[in-house]
């Protein structure tokens, strides 16, 4: 028998050559990343099929591309082979990779990404999408539980909108309770939205509920749900809840310092043994859902003067993340306010719209207690004030800052009785808006700010109250 000589060394390095071969046809873009998530590398052709104008090295990798597998991989430091991503309205496939040290410790990781470009792969990828297409249309007709923004979409570059997007993501990482604190207008439902499009329930449903806009009569039923028949007047079906309803996604509870004590003892078994009842049922139903809750209020204010469970609190917290003031952060104003104006022309069918430079700086300046709720609210009116102009000016700023700053002007708040023809002359629709502000005020200042109360005195809901102040922009409520 003839011996064969194997020489391994060049057997190893054509296997090798034809291996990259064939992963340069597969693959057409890379991607790189490190061990935060931040991009340190990205091909041109993918630049390319992202649509991206400038390069994106520097950002995290959430930022570009909101579902990426990388900051999983960089997380669990396993690798991902061959899996599909939707990307650019289309399905590819990709593989991750991660990058360890000489201690065995992941540094970052790299993204493989293939098309439909190889001919191999364009019947599977176009049957996919259209799978998928059809699968999406039926659920968006089933319903419309989604969450609409994803982190990418809050603009702005300041060192304290950073730091929240970074929580925001460990968070989204982490099966456990979050509350996000921060006054009226900051964003607080965008920023749960955007973290339940980054956790792995994504892709289940996402539900809110305004806890200080239901009345304390409805917000149990509106919470648990209803049984068949429970009462009279009852649907024979019965009625599910929010809690029911965003089962295994994330039910979003705004203004949770505003619920009852006695619905607060019940949510808190939600979190302990994840189950609840419906009303009039004893049957106990398991639920899955990820909490996260939001407030404007000093909830651990309300623990010390006992209307806040302790308990509760700290359950609802695991994961605190407190979002700053539009004040605080004026470098971002410039971001937030191109955003702003973009969408208004579109939505109101306008001609583009650009903020003047003495506008921008005019616009710093501002307190912002409605923080970017307000923003949007005075260049929404901008737009639509100035609509045939394409720049707006400090000028047009000014004038519809004297408009927004109250309901009432201030000096007529304090106007002198004994001199009213000095005083210009009040609608009836104004003086009526200046009673309700002075009376709420007065109910707020006698009661402490405590809401309940202050509803109860002046003889309206605590949803009505709410809106009130909201409407007046009240402040110091």
């Amino acid at each position: 028998m003839q011996n064969i000589r194997f020489d391994a060394h060049a057997m190893r390095a054509k296997v090798l050559s034809f291996l990259q071969t064939s992963f340069d046809t597969f693959y057409e873009h890379t991607i790189a990343v490190d061990q935060k998530g931040i991009l340190t590398w990205i091909s041109q052709s993918y630049c390319d099929f992202l649509h991206l104008e400038t390069s994106p090295v520097g950002q995290h990798i959430t930022d570009v591309i909101p579902n990426s597998y990388l900051p999983q991989v960089i997380a669990t430091g396993k690798p991902v082979f061959l899996d599909l991503l939707y990307v650019r309205h289309q399905w590819v496939l990709v593989s991750v990779i991660p990058l360890h040290n000489d201690l065995g410790q992941v540094e970052g990781a790299f993204g493989f990404v293939a098309t439909d470009r190889p001919s191999s792969m364009k019947p599977l990828l176009a049957k996919y999408n259209r799978l998928q297409s059809e699968v999406r249309n039926a659920n968006h007709y089933q319903s419309e539980r989604t969450s609409r923004y994803q982190l990418s979409q809050i603009a702005g570059q300041s060192e304290a909108l950073k730091h929240v997007k970074h929580q925001v993501r460990q968070a989204a990482r982490f099966d456990i309770s979050v509350l996000l604190t921060g006054e009226t207008g900051t964003g607080k439902e965008l920023f749960a939205h955007a973290l339940h499009n980054l956790s792995d329930r994504s892709e289940s449903p996402f539900v809110s509920i305004n806890v200080a806009a239901i009345p304390d009569t409805l917000i149990e039923a509106e919470f648990f749900g209803v049984a068949p028949g429970a009462f009279t007047g009852a649907k024979k079906e019965g009625r599910a809840g929010k809690l029911e309803l965003a089962q295994d996604g994330t039910l979003f509870l705004d203004e949770i310092g505003d619920m009852p004590l006695v619905l607060q003892s019940k949510l808190l078994r939600v979190l302990q043994e994840k189950e609840f009842e419906k009303i009039g049922s004893n049957k106990i139903q398991k639920t899955n859902v990820r909490i996260v809750a939001a407030t404007s209020r000093n909830l651990l204010k309300m623990v010390e003067d006992g209307e806040f469970r302790a308990d509760l609190y700290y359950r609802l917290s695991g994961m605190p993340i407190h979002l700053p003031p539009l004040r605080e952060r004026p470098e971002d104003i410039e971001f937030i306010a191109e955003r702003i104006l973009d969408e208004c022309c579109i939505r109101l069918n306008l001609s583009t719209k650009e903020l003047a430079t003495d506008a921008l700086e005019r616009l710093k300046l501002h307190h912002w207690p409605g923080n970017v709720r307000e923003l949007y609210n005075l260049l929404e009116r901008a737009c639509i004030l100035n609509e045939s102009h394409t720049l707006i000016c400090a000028d047009h700023i000014e004038a519809l800052m004297e408009f927004r700053l109250a309901p009432i002007p201030p000096s007529l708040i304090t106007q002198d009785a004994k001199t009213p023809e000095t005083q210009p002359l009040l609608s009836l629709k104004e003086q009526v808006q200046l009673a309700e502000i002075q009376a709420i005020r007065e109910a707020l200042n006698r009661n402490k700010g405590k809401r309940v109360l202050a509803a109860k005195q002046l003889g309206i809901s605590r949803a009505a109250l709410y809106n009130k102040i909201t409407q007046f922009n009240i402040q110091d409520a």
